[in-house]
């Protein structure tokens, strides 16, 4: 049975992806699940953007469907997932990455020296998590 790959740890080479492939900026650390994988899934936004399939454990898919309970294959039992980690992802970081940058005057002034973006650059659209066959 394969592993789950939240993470993208279980990518070829080693080297994970961000959000499921959704961004292709490759990163150097990150955490494993040590469960099996239950599903095969892929992140689609509304604007058609397409992550790889990916295999979730139980655990995972209830944490990012905003489930309140999943079962943990490690405590052998279903257990409740913090507010906090519920709906991880609910906007495709791809089109938030794609986004152009605002040109509002009043809202570069107001942004000037601070870190991040003003409230209209960050787009925000639907990306659901489909289930593969």
């Amino acid at each position: 049975m394969p592993w789950c790959n939240a993470y993208g740890a279980e990518n070829r080479g080693g080297q994970g992806t961000v959000f499921g492939g959704l961004l292709t900026n490759a990163i150097t650390t990150q955490p494993v699940c040590k469960q099996s994988a239950a599903h095969r899934f892929r992140w689609i936004c509304e604007h058609g953007h397409r992550g790889p399939i990916v295999g979730l454990c139980e655990w995972h898919y209830a944490e990012f469907t905003g489930r309140r309970r999943g079962y943990s294959e490690q405590l052998g039992a279903e257990v409740t997932v913090p507010w906090n980690s519920r709906r991880d992802v609910q906007a495709c970081p791809r089109c938030a990455a794609e986004a152009p940058e605002c040109q509002d005057p009043d809202h570069l002034a107001m942004m000037r020296g601070r870190p991040g973006r003003c409230g209209c650059r960050q787009h925000k659209c639907n990306v659901e998590l489909v289930t593969v066959s």
